[in-house]
């Protein structure tokens, strides 16, 4: 029966695994103190005259081999197959009337020859930093069973009649009805110690107890119980990872300088040619690509005595996101159908021993919270959108009346917020009072607690850290309080990209002030200005730079207007030609159009690419908008904490699991990792968490 239970559990271990990045193979040794536990007088056809042996004690060493994973957070596996020797002794001393009459002193003895070979399948947990406790089974099979037994008298001068001292003597015998397998219940602890920096090599010294759950020989009550001091060797070598693809572009610029005609001087530009490289080592791929021009320079051979007049000219040409530049024939407007959906970061940061709701938080009066509506605030910056955290939360309570909020104040638990706790309940204690002042929930509805560290806490030893153990945590018992936000909306997109102004001024004096101005419908879109000489080159990010957009199908007119110091003004003025594709137009012209939705995780924990059950919600929501005909990309990244490499392997890993979980498949073009990440301001504890993200962008053809 118990046999067949260690098969079992087993079984149950090997099918729960879940399969992880690092495992540890290793070796292993330990000394064992042995503890006999026996209730029985003479093994199995064997004679003997003890009345009982009872207890006794051995020792031996063990020694194997081990293969170790991890299942989730400070859990691990740890299988085990060992050789464990359990010999000791059995004695008994006991006194008797020997012939004639005399009392006697007699000695039993057994001495027993044990040892198994056994898997021990362990679960540890992590107690605290690199302390570990586990407990699991050992199923042995009893390899070597013999034992030596005599009783001898004690007493000098006295025989047995046999005419010895000894009898009963048996001598290296195989034990009678020795038990085949042997099962017991292992606990144990240890500590992880690093022998290298990347902990690839690790020494744990061990401390264990073997409790027996079946006795040596059929029938009889007899147990080993250990004591073992050990230590394991453990080797966890780092997971292959592909190549980093990195790409740089490096531009040659050559000028020749020619003497000429006083009325032929001047520059000119030469025509740019790329060329590409390819270099491969085993940590990236890097494509190299050259852009070598070379420029003329015409200068007089003889000093000119022209002077000249205040001129300027301007042109425009389009820039791609691949640094390619073309001349712009026209700017290219087209709509789609968008979906934005951002992840709702539950928590108020707060500044130093500070209770105040710091000012980059939205604040409403009850005046001003009537015309709050979450579809305004949704927009592709997700801090502007989460700094209406606060007003986005008492609309959703005032839509839910039977929903419960609880606000939980913490503080940094370090220094002048060191054990603070009525620092946190004032933290709580302002977002309430936020609450029920401007949206008017009634003060049953919201909970207010405190605690020191947050209960997932940064490592508050680090600036960043306490920074963010600085907050107050926002839940509820409705999944809707907290739901993300998801807006339907129209997503424009221009092409080409950008558009790079070039500009020449000759002048005899010098300039005082200059404004390169763009605008439609005389309405301004961009504005450039300075003083002193205008920049050769400026660039201008349309599909980026929010409200900077054409709105209509009206030519862009851009005017350079400079004044000398003089006060002379000179003026030049062009035009760009502009298309609108509205989803209208798309439709009555049957052209092919597609959606574009996008979609966020957040709350990923340090160091963690675990798709945690908050997500899972989140991915659910994803995938009934991935059909057959969609295109789905799929980012992760990692804020600057940490080392570049890992986080690089991290951002990967972040991808890879977002991308398993919504059923897409995992290549290099569409699932891709950006670690060391800048999405948002990592000067902030909410920039750095909303760093902490996959982004997930689905594109879907409409059908005609």
């Amino acid at each position: 029966m118990i046999t067949r239970s260690i098969t079992v559990c087993l079984i149950f271990l090997c099918v729960t695994l879940h399969a992880q990045d690092r495992p540890a193979y290793g070796v292993m040794g330990s000394y064992s103190l042995n503890l006999h536990n026996a209730d029985f007088r003479a093994f199995p056809n064997v004679p003997s005259c003890c009345p009982r042996y009872e207890n006794g004690s051995g020792n031996g060493i063990g020694f194997g081999v081990l293969y170790q994973m991890p299942l989730v957070t400070d859990l691990r596996l740890a299988l085990r197959a060992s050789y464990s020797g359990l010999s000791g002794n059995l004695e008994r001393e006991e006194s008797g009337v020997l012939s004639g009459g005399v009392t006697g002193n007699f000695m039993h003895q057994v001495q027993s020859s044990l040892a198994d070979i056994g898997i021990e399948p362990i679960i540890q947990y992590r107690l605290v930093n690199n302390v570990w406790a586990g407990a699991g089974m050992r199923l042995g099979y009893l390899m070597t069973r013999r034992f030596s037994q005599k009783e001898q008298i004690q007493t000098p001068g006295f025989l047995f009649t046999n005419g010895r001292t000894i009898r009963n003597e048996v001598n290296s015998a195989p034990i009678p009805l020795a038990s085949t397998l042997l099962g017991s219940a292992v606990a144990q602890v240890g500590y992880d110690l690093r022998l290298n920096t990347q902990g690839t090599l690790v020494l744990a010294p061990e401390l264990s107890y073997v409790l027996p759950l079946t006795n040596l020989v059929q029938g009889l009550d007899w147990k080993v119980s250990q004591v073992r001091f050990g230590a394991a060797l453990k080797w966890s070598p780092l997971p292959a990872k592909e190549p980093i693809k990195r790409e740089e572009q490096r531009r040659i610029i050559d000028t020749v300088r020619q003497e000429t005609e006083p009325v032929l001087a001047g520059y000119r530009q030469g025509i740019e040619q790329r060329t590409e490289s390819i270099t491969e080592t085993d940590d990236e791929i890097l494509t190299l690509t050259t852009i070598r021009r070379t420029d003329t320079l015409r200068v007089a051979s003889q000093p000119s005595t022209k002077k000249y007049a205040l001129s300027a000219t301007v042109s425009a040409s389009g820039l791609y996101d691949d640094g390619r530049e073309t001349p712009t024939v026209k700017l290219e407007v087209e709509e789609f159908s968008s979906v934005l959906m951002t992840p709702l970061l539950p928590y108020v940061f707060f500044d130093e021993n500070s209770s105040d709701i710091p000012s980059r938080y939205k604040l409403l009066t009850i005046t001003t919270r009537e015309r709050f509506k979450e579809e305004r605030v949704n927009n592709p910056d997700r801090l502007a959108t989460y700094y209406h955290i606060l007003n986005i939360i008492g609309k959703r309570m005032r839509q839910n009346p039977d929903a419960v909020l609880t606000v939980t104040g913490c503080n940094a638990d370090i220094g002048s917020e060191k054990s603070n706790l009525a620092l946190s309940q004032q933290r709580a204690d302002a977002v309430r009072k936020y609450l029920l002042d401007v949206w008017e929930l009634p003060e049953a509805r919201v909970k207010v607690e405190a605690r020191n560290i947050p209960a997932k806490a940064a490592n508050a030893l680090t600036s960043d850290g306490a920074q963010e153990n600085r907050r107050v945590e926002l839940s509820s018992n409705s999944a809707a309080i907290v739901a993300p936000l998801i807006t339907n909306d129209t997503l424009k997109t221009v092409t080409p990209p950008s558009v790079r102004f070039r500009s020449k001024v000759l002048h005899d004096n010098d300039i005082a002030s200059w404004k390169l101005q763009a605008t439609q419908d005389n309405s301004a879109l961009k504005t450039f200005d300075g003083t002193g000489e205008i920049p050769d080159v400026l660039d201008w990010n349309v599909n980026i730079e929010k409200g900077t957009q054409p709105l209509t199908n009206s030519d862009i007119v851009y005017t350079l207007a400079v004044t000398d110091t003089r006060s002379e003004k000179v003026e030049s003025k062009n035009s760009l030609p502009v298309q609108q594709i509205t989803i209208k137009k798309k439709k009555a012209e049957r052209i092919g159009d597609k959606e574009i939705q996008r979609f966020s995780l957040i709350l990923f924990d340090v160091r963690s690419d675990e798709i945690t059950p908050a997500n899972k919600q989140i991915v659910n929501i994803i995938k009934p908008y991935i059909t057959p005909a969609s295109t789905v990309r799929i980012t992760g990244y990692t804020d600057r904490l940490g080392d570049a490499q890992q986080n690089q392997i991290l951002a990967e890993a972040r991808a890879a699991n977002t991308s398993k979980e919504l059923g897409v498949k995992d290549n290099s073009e569409q699932v891709q990792g950006k670690g060391n990440a800048t999405l948002y301001d990592a000067n902030l504890p909410e920039g750095r968490l909303y760093t902490r993200t996959v982004d997930i962008v689905i594109e879907t053809k409409l059908n005609e």
